[in-house]
């Protein structure tokens, strides 16, 4: 009987591995294609524009490109880059004729390697139809920059925007210190600019857009959204509110747009002074204004679709986990801020791959149903793969795909040994808590601690009105069990 199982095992195995290969063998197919003779693309972009030729000598254009995929991971020097490459290449060529060499290459070239990989995922692999609305969150980060070339201190603003329907991000645009705190006058300009697609698309804002004038532009370009908003909205309350409106220069002109009030409890627990354990539940709320259809969309819809907004954090915190993102001192003599989109479109050609390997293989994988785990706890959990090892991974399939010279053995063994599952439970909130005192989470974690120990305190001892205003809020969202 054990031999019967181990053989079906076998079989099932072996079959596993053909249907992966194939799938990937018409994957590397079209990797090769958009990667085909890049060095010859390149090559003739630069003549078109200045008539001359670039001279490969012991570095061709492949190794310039394979040099900044590479730096831009986040625990890699320029030394150490360009001493694996010679290594791997039997070379030794100093680590500024690969910079030179790899600046040479136009911007438009990366754009285009991007679009193309783009293309190609919402042609043939994207997990949702695409006539079907799609939900993009929208948000900026900052990270540190010189643009100046001065050594100062720059904090620049990057629009980020991800397709959550997909699990991809669409695109990161660079807006620089000029862009500092106009994020709303950013996304408007991306929009403008055709940088974001806004064909079936919802776009989820968070409080920080809460502005009449942006939802106005969005109801005149028939752009549909969900956006959190300021609880002192005056259209929470119209009647009440009627002549603060009327005075108002700027103001809603869409009269269909919905408010909607969405709570979420969560369950928490915290030791007081005397060291015993309370167990509390605490009721987020926040308002939410759309002009989505309550016909397709009721409340509870647009509820699930906001709640999918944090997943663009998600992103950057992979981001700057794992890409030289957060501070970028490198610059050039040229144009620094050229490198920087550079840079911004390696990322995003990285991480386009590795999520197409990533649906190829889940869509051929039957284990995760068939796992024990799963079975016994299937509503509990839900099943990630882990980004980051795929993230680190992808640097031993790099130059085959560079080359355009990838196949289905080495996307297959990239596969199988990188992609790896994390189970994580539902609906069960850990706050952000660092346990290291020398980062600042440490110190909210701490703050946290002491917050929800004053609360608990004075609505045990009825002193709530004793509160400032702000733990008065929040004592109102707390329900000690």
């Amino acid at each position: 009987m054990e031999k019967t199982s181990n053989e079906l095992n076998n079989k099932n195995d072996e079959y596993f591995k053909n249907k992966l290969t194939d799938s990937l063998h018409i994957f590397s197919k079209q990797l090769n294609h958009i990667f085909n003779d890049v060095n010859k693309v390149i090559s003739d972009m630069i003549f078109k524009t200045t008539k001359k030729y670039s001279r490969n000598n012991k570095l061709t254009f492949n190794d310039a490109i394979l040099y900044l995929f590479n730096y831009c991971s986040i625990n890699k020097t320029k030394l150490n880059v360009v001493s694996n490459l010679n290594y791997n290449n039997d070379i030794d060529v100093h680590p500024s004729n690969y910079q030179k060499k790899e600046a040479k290459i136009p911007l438009l070239f990366y754009e285009n390697l991007f679009n193309n990989i783009q293309s190609l995922f919402y042609e043939k692999y994207s997990t949702n139809d695409l006539n079907k609305n799609r939900i993009v969150c929208v948000d900026g980060t900052y990270n540190n920059t010189n643009l100046l070339n001065d050594g100062s201190l720059e904090t620049s603003l990057n629009m980020g925007y991800y397709d959550f329907t997909n699990k991809i991000p669409v695109n990161i645009t660079l807006k620089g210190i000029e862009g500092k705190n106009r994020e709303i006058k950013s996304f408007i300009d991306d929009i403008n600019n055709k940088n974001v697609s806004t064909d079936n698309v919802i776009f989820v804002f968070d409080r920080a857009y809460d502005s009449y004038d942006l939802f106005n532009y969005m109801d005149d370009n028939n752009y549909k959204y969900v956006c959190r908003i300021k609880k002192s909205c005056l259209y929470l309350d119209k009647e009440k509110n009627k002549d603060k409106i009327d005075k108002k220069k700027n103001k809603i002109k869409n009269e269909n747009v919905r408010f909607i009030l969405s709570e979420h409890k969560y369950e928490l627990s915290i030791k007081n002074k005397k060291n015993n354990k309370i167990t509390f539940d605490k009721i987020s709320k926040c308002y939410l204004i759309t002009n989505l259809n309550s016909n397709e969309y009721d409340d509870e819809k647009v509820k699930k679709i906001y709640l999918n907004r944090w997943s663009v954090e998600s992103f950057f915190k992979l981001l700057k986990s794992n890409y030289r993102f957060t501070n970028l001192t490198n610059h050039t003599n040229t144009n620094t801020k050229t490198q920087y989109h550079k840079q911004n479109y390696i990322i995003l050609i990285q991480y386009y791959i590795i999520r197409i390997i990533d649906i190829i293989y889940s869509s051929n994988i039957n284990d995760l149903n068939n796992h024990k785990f799963n079975k016994k706890n299937k509503n509990k959990y839900t099943v990630k793969h882990n980004n980051k090892n795929m993230i680190l991974g992808l640097e031993l399939v790099l130059k085959e795909i560079i080359d355009g010279k990838v196949n289905s053995n080495s996307l297959y063994k990239y596969s199988t040994k990188y992609i790896k599952k994390i189970n994580i439970q539902i609906d069960v909130y850990k706050p952000r808590i660092c346990k290291n005192p020398s980062y600042k989470w440490y110190l909210k974690s701490y703050a946290e601690y002491y917050k929800y120990n004053v609360v608990i305190e004075a609505i045990i001892n009825n002193n709530v009105d004793n509160l400032n205003k702000n733990l008065k809020l929040l004592a109102s969202e707390i329900r000690i069990k």
